[in-house]
C-alpha cells in the first residue's frame, strides 16, 4: 500500500507516495502548497482518508521540496509545471494508471489549473484554498514582494526560505483563472472565509466564471484549515465530489 517512488522530472529526482488500494485504472494525484511537501498536514490527512475509502492516491514533492532533489533557485512556477505533467507521464508509462483526479493546496491549485489537460484524461479538479491570481492586475504589479525581490534580491518567506526575483517574474507569466475558464473539467473549489493569505473572495469570482464548477466555503475557515472540524469538512466534501458520477 504506502509506496516510496523516485523518479525524474527534467533531469531532477522527483519523490513521492503512492497508495494503490483497488483495482481501478484511476489515481487522485495531491499537489502541495508553495514551499510545502507531500508531507504537510493537508496532504496527508486526505490521503489518510482517499486510502481509507479505498480511492487511490498519489502525493509528491516538488522541486526542492520535502524529498525531491534541486536548490531552491531552481523552484519556479514553470519547474512545478514540469512537475506534474512528468508526474502524470510516471503514473501512466510505469504504473498503468490511464485517469486522473487533481487536487491541489494553495499553489498546489494554482499548478494543477495550468497542467497540460490535452496529454491526460483527467476527470476532475479540485482547488483548496486556490491561490489563483484573480486580483493581480488590481494591484498594479509589481506586487510588494516582488518589489522587495527586486530590491534585495530575494523575498524571505516562512522557515527562512528565499524566493529569488526571478522566481516572481517567471510566476507572473501565468494566468490560472483564464486556463479554469476555459476548462469543462468538474471543479470543486473550496475556501475558507477566514483565510489570512488568499482571499476567499478569489474562488467565488472564479469559480461562477468557470463551466462545470462547485463551490464550498467554510465559514470561519483559514488557510490550511488548521481547525479539526474543517478539515474533516473539507475531506468529506473531496471524497463525495471524487465518489460523484
Amino acid at each position: 500500500m504506502n509506496k516510496k517512488i523516485f523518479y525524474y522530472s527534467n533531469q531532477t529526482k522527483l519523490c513521492g507516495i503512492l497508495n494503490q488500494v483497488n483495482n481501478t485504472k484511476e489515481l487522485v494525484i495531491i499537489c502541495h502548497a508553495r514551499t510545502s511537501s507531500k508531507d504537510s498536514r493537508a496532504t496527508t490527512l486526505l490521503e489518510e482518508a482517499l486510502s481509507q475509502e479505498k480511492i487511490n492516491n498519489f502525493r509528491f514533492d516538488f522541486i526542492a521540496c520535502g524529498e525531491s532533489a534541486g536548490d531552491i533557485s531552481d523552484y519556479s512556477v514553470t519547474n512545478m509545471i514540469n512537475n506534474l505533467n512528468d508526474t502524470l507521464k510516471e503514473m501512466k508509462d510505469n504504473y498503468g494508471f490511464e485517469s486522473f483526479i487533481l487536487v491541489g493546496c494553495s499553489m498546489g491549485a494554482r499548478i494543477i489549473s495550468l497542467v497540460d489537460h490535452h496529454r491526460f484524461d483527467i476527470k476532475k479538479i479540485v482547488l483548496w484554498y486556490g491561490a489563483l491570481d484573480y486580483f493581480r492586475k488590481a494591484f498594479n504589479l509589481p506586487l510588494k514582494k516582488e518589489k522587495i525581490a527586486k530590491k534585495q534580491g530575494y523575498y524571505q518567506i516562512e522557515k527562512g526560505i528565499k524566493l529569488s526575483y526571478n522566481y516572481f517574474r517567471d510566476e507572473r507569466k501565468y494566468f490560472a483563472y483564464k486556463r479554469l475558464y476555459k476548462w469543462d473539467v468538474p471543479k470543486l473549489f473550496i475556501h475558507g472565509t477566514n483565510d489570512r493569505f488568499v482571499n476567499y473572495k478569489s474562488s467565488v469570482k472564479v469559480s461562477k466564471k468557470c463551466q462545470n464548477s462547485k463551490l464550498v466555503l467554510i465559514k470561519n475557515g483559514d488557510h490550511g484549515f488548521p481547525d479539526e472540524n474543517n478539515m474533516k469538512l473539507a475531506i468529506k466534501e473531496t471524497i463525495d465530489f471524487i465518489r460523484e458520477n
